[in-house]
Parts: structure tokens; C-alpha cells; sequence
């Protein structure tokens, strides 16, 4: 029964992705289009060195905006830059109710520090608690949202570049060593 229930998934999923790439339907619609060339794309789902490793910034840059929209901005951004999408928004959940305190913490700390060298920054301290009400919350938060905003995206950024880089170092040593190993089957085989 699984078996079945997965064949007639597979089958109407691929036909779907026929449907849309179909190159008449494709010249229809310019939306269409681009939603193929990023969607589409095997490139964006299957992991490679560069789709994996931008998968990770994008996924690291977006999880440290503290914002409610995560997973459709990591999408959003995953299909722009056509890296790959299942990572981008496995890394967004990496900002849960557990993590954020200290992440926001981390954020408030450097904006608070980039913004001192250039103009001025709150000088009512951050709150420990906020009130009932969303507008009293705001008003409380106001002054300190853009501290946390100039936090989030140099912080974001610097992380971003080194997942990066560090996904695509550990992908080249891991190829480089199971090439090695082929290497080694071979000689020792002859």
C-alpha cells in the first residue's frame, strides 16, 4: 500500500514539474518562467559544493534576523541566488524560543557598539519585561529596534561568510580525501 501511495506521488509530482517546464507554457508567462528557472531547478534541491554551501550562508544570514517571516525570506532568497533550498530552511529553525534570548542579546551587544562609533545610540536600558500591551511594547521597543537590526545583519553577514567558507573548505577536503581513497583501491587492486 506505502509503495503504491509513493508511486502515484512520485508520478503526479513529476508530472507537474513536466507541466511547468513545458517550454509553451513557459513563454505564456514571464512569472512562470522565473518560477521555473529558481524553482525548477535540480541544481537548488540536490546538495553541491557551491548550492550547499550557499544554502548555509543564506540559511545562517536569515536565522540570525530576528523577524517572523524566516522560512519564506530563506526560500525567497534560496531561489534568487539559486542555492539550495532544503538547507536554507533547515538552518532557519535554528532560531527557536531556546536560542533567541541569547541571539538577540549577542545583536543588541554589536549594534550597540557599531552604532556608538557613529552617532548616537538609547540610552534607556533594554527591558527586562515587556507589558501586556503590543502598543505599549512597541513604544518600549522602538528606540532599541534598530540597534537590533545593525546587529542582525553585520552579525548575519559575518556568519554568513564564514559558513560559507567552512561548508566549502569541509566539502573539498571530503572529496579530496574519498579521491584519495579511490586511489588507494586502485593501486593496491593493480
Amino acid at each position: 500500500m506505502f509503495a503504491l501511495a509513493r508511486g502515484w506521488f512520485r508520478r503526479s509530482v513529476f508530472k507537474t514539474i513536466r507541466f511547468l517546464k513545458h517550454p509553451r507554457k513557459l513563454r505564456q508567462s514571464p512569472a512562470r518562467r522565473w518560477f521555473a528557472r529558481h524553482f525548477l531547478d535540480k541544481r537548488v534541491w540536490k546538495p553541491t559544493q557551491h548550492t550547499l554551501s550557499g544554502g548555509m550562508a543564506v540559511g545562517m544570514f536569515i536565522t540570525l534576523q530576528l523577524l517572523p517571516i524566516q522560512t519564506p525570506a530563506a526560500i525567497i532568497l534560496s531561489a534568487i541566488f539559486r542555492v539550495n533550498i532544503p538547507i536554507a530552511i533547515a538552518l532557519c529553525w535554528v532560531s527557536n524560543p531556546v536560542t533567541v534570548p541569547f541571539m538577540a542579546w549577542v545583536e543588541y551587544a554589536i549594534g550597540k557598539w557599531v552604532l556608538a562609533l557613529y552617532t548616537t545610540v538609547p540610552t534607556s536600558p533594554f527591558p527586562t519585561h515587556l507589558p501586556e500591551s503590543m502598543v505599549d511594547a512597541w513604544i518600549v521597543l522602538k528606540e532599541h529596534a534598530p540597534v537590533m537590526l545593525v546587529g542582525g545583519i553585520l552579525l548575519g553577514a559575518v556568519v554568513a561568510l564564514v559558513s560559507y567558507v567552512t561548508t566549502w573548505g569541509c566539502w573539498e577536503i571530503g572529496s579530496r580525501m574519498e579521491m584519495a581513497k579511490k586511489m588507494r583501491e586502485a593501486n593496491a587492486a593493480a
